[in-house]
């Protein structure tokens, strides 16, 4: 035999001829799996959610929490503090206000 008469070589994988019918039943297979694999796939997420809170949960157990007195005085201090800075942006305001009156008056 000549070399341009051989057949190339597949590897032996050829695939059969399917009819149209077993083309159908193929593709209505691959949908079922599909469908089967997003099923579990939802069913691992919600899995995962639930693990999720769990350690969490177990987590803020962990937490050491401060005392309500302690609780107490650091709110204390957030609004002296927020009070303070609102006075010092109030008075820059009517500062620049007033200073802003007297320029346009002026001209």
């Amino acid at each position: 035999m000549s070399k341009k008469n051989k057949k190339p070589e597949t590897g032996g994988l050829q695939q059969p001829k399917m009819t149209v019918a077993e083309r159908e039943q193929v593709k209505v297979e691959r949908e079922k799996e599909k469908k089967k694999d997003k099923k579990k796939k939802e069913k691992r997420e919600r899995k995962g959610i639930i693990r999720t809170f769990r350690e969490v949960g177990g987590e803020l157990k962990k937490v050491r929490w401060p005392s309500f007195a302690r609780t107490v005085a650091k709110t204390g201090v957030v609004l002296s503090v927020v009070i303070i800075f609102s006075l010092v942006i109030f008075g820059i305001d009517q500062g620049l206000g007033q200073l802003y009156r007297l320029l346009t008056r002026g001209l």
